[in-house]
């Protein structure tokens, strides 16, 4: 994929698969969220903080153990698109490198925090052979707008291919929590597949030819992907 393409954001829509992602963890909230999952025997992908991992290296491993795909989210949470070059490089290294000493394996996968990403960015992620994952829609969990509002927004942003965006680590995290049996409820009766990133990327992967990433926030010029 990365011959064509340098980043994801939402799958061909070929099959009705839709993957849940959780940014920010692990924290103290991770658990009730594995537990959900595990209660509706449902994948999912974690983006992992390298400060919150050597924290709670114990919570990634059960991630990992539990067939989940982890992938980079930086060291502290960086606003990317206002980094320089090596900045930027040593929050990708350190997070990567907090999973690995965790013991789980070395992160494919890199989601930008806030959306933020520039030229440097993805040069970085191409040296390191990393796609970035961005995501279709934003339940907004983030500012804890409350249970029923994740839940219609997770739902009414929902289509094939989608990649969902919600967090476990950060702040509190109990309207999530308590919104995600619902999603999954519902998404189930609407007749989807819940896959995790890499299997969105091998059963309905981006389309060739989709345009250049923007970012959703901060700033930069974004050449197209390089060509290999």
């Amino acid at each position: 994929m990365l011959a064509y393409t340098s980043y994801l954001s939402v799958g061909t829509g070929r099959h009705r698969d839709i993957a849940l992602t959780f940014d920010d963890g692990p924290g103290p909230y991770t658990p009730q969220v594995l537990a959900v999952l595990a209660r509706y025997h449902v994948p999912a992908t974690f983006f992992a903080v390298g400060s919150a991992v050597q924290k709670s290296p114990r919570l990634v491993r059960e991630e990992s153990s539990r067939g989940y795909p982890i992938g980079d989210h930086t060291e502290h949470h960086a606003y990317l698109g206002h980094s320089g070059p090596a900045a930027q490089e040593a929050e990708v290294s350190g997070a990567g490198t907090a999973l690995e000493h965790a013991g789980v394996p070395a992160p494919r996968l890199f989601r930008p925090p806030y959306g933020s990403f520039n030229a440097s960015t993805l040069s970085i992620l191409h040296a390191n052979r990393m796609l970035m994952v961005l995501w279709t829609v934003d339940t907004k969990d983030f500012s804890r707008p409350g249970t029923q509002r994740i839940i219609y927004t997770a739902l009414s942003g929902a289509r094939p291919g989608a990649v969902i965006l919600m967090h476990d680590g950060g702040v509190a995290r109990a309207q999530t929590v308590a919104a995600l049996p619902r999603i999954i409820q519902v998404l189930r009766r609407r007749g989807y597949r819940f896959v995790t990133v890499p299997q969105l990327l091998r059963d309905d992967p981006p389309p060739r030819g989709q345009p250049p990433p923007h970012p959703l926030a901060g700033a930069g010029f974004l050449p197209s992907p390089p060509r290999r």
